[in-house]
């Protein structure tokens, strides 16, 4: 199946019921945020890690998470929310997600697609959404391989929670304990069935970049030191997406800064597409840096990533490597770039 497939009318009127059915059993009233549910992909065998919002009254969907990258954003996420803004919170989310709606925050293709479907919803928080969340990329419109998954997750979380609800199952949600609902073809069918699992949280590990240049290390372990304080070091997503050509995504560019922590000046930055080139322009950019302006006693960072890749230059280079909670200096600069855009 195409990956840009796009569903079939009969398929997407089999999400909007799932959809609806959904909206109208309410599971949100048994389950919170975090407590997953698990729905195996028949297509692949890949888990959705499914999250159903709305306890609290404010925003109503099932996210599904896919597979361990998709559980792990969800992790941090949740780790990390009360002091991640949401232009970068987005990025955590490896998911489809269904929400639902004001009939004003849908797209145009959206009220289209409803009404080519002789379709109709009415009131606050009742028109479905579908999208694809992807780290890097605005949130877009699903493919066909997505469109069957979702119906599929939507169907079958709520046959989980009703069978939690019942008491069928001992499940305790804080010790990682949940229900996968799983499928197997039998006559040309689907059959769907419950099993206890347990969730591990995943820990996602990064090894340190080795600088492999002797030379360069030695011209650094030369250099000037810097005379100010700590400088801040970052990589992140700007809050504004590009789109390339006209039927491509739209994607978010990447952002490397570094600032001095306590002017809040930023010392140099570097704009690039994706988060696989973190490494290169990281260490192509401080290490010029350390020859032309000199090398500083510290680097504060806030990311483990970050932290893997200056390991080894910094202890070479005799600068102390520090890990912190926030950036003060960098955060700032990017609330005044938000502030600007929205201007």
């Amino acid at each position: 199946m195409a990956k840009d497939q796009k569903p079939t009318d009969e398929q997407l009127l089999e999400l909007y019921q799932a959809a609806s059915a959904f909206k109208k059993a309410e599971p949100w009233k048994g389950l919170s945020d975090s407590d997953l549910i698990g729905v195996e992909n028949p297509e692949d065998k890949t888990i959705g890690y499914c999250s159903v919002m709305g306890r609290i009254g404010q925003h109503y969907a099932l996210g599904v998470y896919l597979g361990e990258k998709g559980l792990a954003g969800f992790f941090e996420l949740l780790e990390k929310a009360a002091g991640t803004p949401y232009h970068q919170a987005l990025h955590y989310q490896d998911c489809l997600m269904c929400s639902f709606e004001d009939r004003e925050q849908l797209d145009k293709a959206d009220r289209a697609q409803i009404k080519a479907l002789g379709l109709s919803f009415r009131g606050r928080n009742a028109w479905p959404m579908f999208r694809r969340y992807e780290p890097g990329y605005l949130p877009w419109f699903i493919n066909q391989a997505e469109c069957i998954f979702l119906t599929h997750a939507l169907r079958q979380t709520l046959i989980a929670a009703e069978e939690i609800n019942e008491e069928k199952w001992d499940i305790d949600f804080e010790q990682g304990e949940t229900i996968l609902r799983r499928s197997r073809e039998k006559n040309g069918e689907l059959q769907w069935y419950s099993e206890k699992i347990q969730v591990n949280f995943p820990k996602v590990t990064y090894s340190p970049v080795k600088i492999k240049d002797d030379l360069l290390l030695l011209r650094i372990k030369k250099a000037k030191r810097m005379g100010y304080g700590p400088l801040e070091a970052d990589f992140c997503y700007l809050p504004f997406p590009i789109r390339e050509h006209k039927d491509e995504r739209p994607f978010f560019p990447r952002i490397f800064m570094l600032a001095e922590k306590r002017s809040g000046l930023i010392v140099d930055f570097e704009t690039y597409q994706g988060a696989e080139e973190d490494a290169n322009v990281v260490l192509t950019k401080l290490t010029g840096i350390f020859l032309e302006k000199g090398v500083p006693g510290e680097i504060q960072v806030r990311s483990e990533k970050m932290a893997a890749i200056l390991e080894d230059l910094c202890q070479r280079a005799n600068i102390k490597l520090t890990l912190v909670k926030t950036l003060s200096g960098i955060d700032q600069v990017l609330e005044e770039m938000i502030k600007d855009l929205q201007e």
